[in-house]
């Protein structure tokens, strides 16, 4: 018994090992994206450590978000007191993250009633498709893989009391899971696997009770509560609250697009991308839709069958667990669709992969060798796409490249690219040459003109730069950085009255971004109301 427990750890460790070295070429990676927002410049970071508990995520400081993560944040506030946000130290967090969840998805298998290879392939899928990626290469995205690692330790836990009959197991479980939430609020859905494990007890062990089943859920009751209370006093501090019913029939019908894209990444992950893009108008994309949907039903024909092995019945019941969350039920402002969405739900598709691959050689009889070279293939195959969108994640630059290599047709990749040459490498001809890109592709695009106006503003062309925060003021009256630009182009253009009242309209304009200027604005306002007197006196 002890050999086999060293050997299954070994396993493990092994499996996680090639975790950690498919993503150690990501150790040298930067800061990307949403990083400055959520990381570096987060205003939740600044305050005192109880303050993290008390507010809810505030990384987008104009767009107040009912996110509540604080244990997702107090990483980055220790990380930030311990080494001031060194990239290196930054990213290997995040992948010794990704290596652990690996060793315990593999735990997870081995807990099921499933051969060690379908385990291990279960385990290496996890650990090396392109899918996972984006989770482990953003850095923004730690609080997906924190989830993902007590979600995964709340189960096993919990599996642990059920089978010892342990109610002490059960509050380490719900301890867990009170982690989990503080991470993100996907964990708060293990409780249905939580439920699966008490359901097949009671279905299938004659030593379940009803009391021992009460009690043992007794301490996530306990978890959930306290959570709940201070999830509401900071979301309630705030002024921000969860609407689900607005849009709920759009978010839910976007699923005919967004479940197929999800399956076209699995099954052919150079397709993934950074940002994925729903069309306005399905009707458009009807054939090749139907033909997904499709194949689709037939897969899962197919599978049921054949027969659904345990193993496989729970992993359709992980799938749907964790797919609920992100499937359009509870809004989501960043994105309707992206690959972190899916780093805990396709736990439970790698493990049906891991458990019919192995049981369709077993069925053809087919000699063990050739499951194991297949499957080697595979992973090395993935292995080698993963570690080259790693490097896609270096920087802004090559991010936002990769995105309009992919869709040449969307502003918004242009427009991420032209802000990367602007504020990374101030290069204003590449950036100004992406912002004319994106403004040809969507003039309205959401300040762009406010972008390019800067550019302008940088080069000395204050009538140019004029013209197009007037166009971005006529796109959104409330842009902050354009009444403020535009003050600076005006005073330049001695033009002080016009200049004065950007100024006043920057201080007025709702929202708390560009903090610095917003402390400084009224002492310019007092010293060029001084020098347009003086000029007027003259």
């Amino acid at each position: 018994m002890i050999s086999e427990k060293k050997e299954d750890l070994a396993i493990g460790f092994a499996v996680a090992t090639v975790a950690f070295l498919v993503y150690a070429n990501s150790l040298g990676n930067g800061f990307v994206w949403d990083d400055d927002l959520v990381i570096l410049a987060n205003p939740a970071l600044n305050g005192a450590f109880s303050d993290i508990f008390s507010s809810i995520d505030t990384g987008r400081v104009t767009e107040p978000t009912p996110y509540y993560r604080p244990l997702t944040l107090l990483t980055y506030f220790i990380e930030q007191r311990l080494h001031g946000f060194t990239p290196f130290l930054v990213r290997i967090v995040n992948v010794l993250l990704h290596t652990i969840n690996t060793f315990l998805v593999y735990r997870l298998a081995a807990s099921l009633t499933i051969s060690k290879s379908a385990a291990v392939i279960a385990g290496l899928l996890f650990a090396v498709h392109p899918l996972q990626s984006e989770a482990v290469d953003f850095n923004s995205s730690r609080n997906t893989m924190l989830a993902a690692f007590f979600v995964l330790t709340t189960y096993l836990a919990h599996q642990r009391s059920v089978r010892d009959n342990s109610v002490a197991w059960a509050y380490a479980g719900a301890s867990l899971l009170f982690a989990g939430l503080l991470s993100k609020e996907i964990a708060l859905f293990v409780l249905l696997m939580i439920g699966f494990i008490e359901f097949m007890h009671a279905r299938g062990d004659a030593s379940f009770t009803w009391r021992a089943f009460i009690f043992r859920l007794i301490p996530y009751t306990i978890s959930f509560a306290l959570y709940m209370a201070l999830r509401n006093h900071a979301l309630a501090g705030a002024g921000v609250h969860l609407e689900i019913l607005p849009g709920l029939g759009t978010r839910l019908l976007d699923n005919l697009y967004i479940i197929p894209r999800y399956l076209l990444t699995i099954i052919w992950p150079v397709s993934g991308s950074a940002k994925y893009f729903v069309p306005d108008d399905l009707n458009l994309l009807a054939l090749p839709l139907v033909t997904a949907w499709s194949l689709i039903i037939a897969a899962c024909v197919w599978l049921f069958t054949r027969g659904l092995s345990p193993a496989t019945i729970f992993g359709f019941v992980w799938l749907f667990a964790f797919w609920l969350p992100v499937s359009g039920i509870f809004p989501i402002p960043s994105a309707p669709l992206a690959d972190r969405y899916l780093y805990v739900p396709v736990i439970g598709l790698w493990l049906i992969a891991g458990d019919q691959f192995v049981s369709l050689f077993q069925s053809t009889r087919l000699p063990q060798r050739y499951g194991t070279v297949t499957m080697v293939a595979v992973v090395l195959l993935l292995s080698f796409v993963t570690f080259r969108r790693n490097m896609v994640w270096n920087n802004d630059i090559s991010l936002f490249t990769r995105l309009a290599d992919q869709h040449p047709e969307r502003a918004f990749a242009y427009h991420n690219l032209g802000c990367a040459y602007l504020d990374k490498v101030k290069n204003l001809d590449l950036a100004e040459r992406s912002f004319e890109k994106a403004l040809a592709l969507q003039p309205t695009f959401p300040r762009l003109h406010t972008q390019i106006g800067y550019v302008r503003l940088l080069r000395g062309d204050y009538a140019g730069a004029l013209q197009h925060y007037t166009e971005a003021l006529q796109i959104n009256p409330f842009d902050a950085e354009a009444h403020l630009n535009s003050g600076m182009a005006l005073e330049n253009l001695q033009r002080y009255d016009e200049a004065l009242f950007e100024y006043q309209r920057f201080l007025e304009t709702p929202g708390n971004e560009l903090p610095e200027a917003r402390r400084t604005t009224p002492q310019k306002i007092a010293e060029l109301s001084r020098l347009r007197d003086e000029v007027i006196v003259k």
